[in-house]
């Protein structure tokens, strides 16, 4: 164990601030966003200040960005370095879209998983970094002052890369975040006063990482596969439910999530189809993106081919 609770205290205790950016924050009117035609499985999603959505592939590298109440545009077609987006992160302050690039259902070209960072104008890459050691980067998790933390979904592990690093270190590995039926930890959300929450995707427990101590989080059942997290504005807890087996994808909420005893799960929205990522729309809500990828992970379901896909509005309050 290396993580201390200084240590990512040190970075996340002006969250609050550093996300109080200049301007009005405008929020999306719309309750459904469908994406262009030839874009599929969408996954990686993050919103700027000023409303414009950025939403990344699971299979390709391509990332798509929408001006506020624009259309969507290519930001990145994919690259020798960026051929997934599982996972988006937008540093405004250093100009800089963090993503996860696994190789997911690569078929007969296995390549190293990796996390990149483009420039949100351009969509030029800025950085490119290995996954050490085989890891499966999953989803990020932005700290105010630029660490990047990344779960490792091969490998039980969480990760981290500090400002000005030129490679990424292991700050946490745990038999919990291992692998059960061949995903581990995948979702990661990071509290303002430096706490972390943690989910494992196969396992369907949630855990908390406070300063150097990680604790299952007490729950009224096992989740179907959780995966994206977020933190809403009075604290509660946002989980996506992707629910590979049933089918039926929600979207949840865990009041209090650090209280003491079992934590109360509600149900925001159920029947969604692979929801797997989110990002705040700046006005008490959330947009999900619905991967619609059930039929690629199921067997007997490979013609049940989506013929658009969409992201989803979802207000973060029962």
């Amino acid at each position: 164990m290396i993580l201390s609770r200084r240590t990512i205290l040190a970075g996340a205790a002006s969250l609050s601030a550093s996300l109080a950016l200049p301007g009005p924050v405008r929020a999306e009117a719309e309750a459904e966003l469908w994406l262009p035609p030839g874009f599929r499985y969408p996954n990686g999603i993050a919103r700027a200040a000023d409303g414009t959505l950025y939403v990344g592939s699971v299979t390709s590298g391509q990332v798509l960005r929408r001006r506020h109440r624009g259309s969507w545009e290519v930001l990145h077609p994919g690259s020798d370095h960026v051929y997934a987006g599982t996972s988006l992160r937008l540093d405004a302050e250093r100009g800089l879209l963090w993503g996860a690039s696994p190789d997911f259902l690569p078929g007969d070209r296995a390549r190293p998983h990796r996390i990149f960072a483009l420039d949100p104008a351009t969509g030029s890459v800025r950085r490119s970094l290995e996954m050490p050691e085989g890891g499966f980067g999953n989803d990020l998790a932005l700290a105010p002052d630029g660490t990047v933390f990344v779960t490792d979904s091969r490998k039980g592990r969480l990760l981290r890369l500090d400002p000005g690093a030129d490679g990424l270190r292991t700050v946490l590995e745990h038999p919990t975040l291992e692998p059960v039926g061949g995903i581990g930890v995948a979702g990661i959300a990071l509290a303002a006063d430096g706490r972390m929450v943690l989910g494992n995707y196969g396992a369907g427990t949630l855990h908390i990482l406070d300063g150097g101590d990680l604790r299952a989080m007490a729950l009224p059942r096992p989740l179907e596969n959780p995966d994206g997290l977020a933190f809403a504005a009075d604290g509660a807890l946002v989980v996506l439910e992707g629910a590979v087996a049933s089918g039926d994808g929600k979207v949840l909420r865990v009041p209090d999530p650090f209280g003491p005893g079992p934590r109360e799960v509600l149900v925001l929205r159920a029947g969604l189809t692979s929801p797997v990522n989110l990002t705040a729309d700046g006005a008490g809500g959330f947009w999900v993106s619905e991967a619609r990828i059930r039929h690629r992970l199921i067997k007997g379901q490979e013609s049940a081919v989506p013929e658009a896909f969409r992201l989803v509005r979802v207000h973060g309050r029962r």
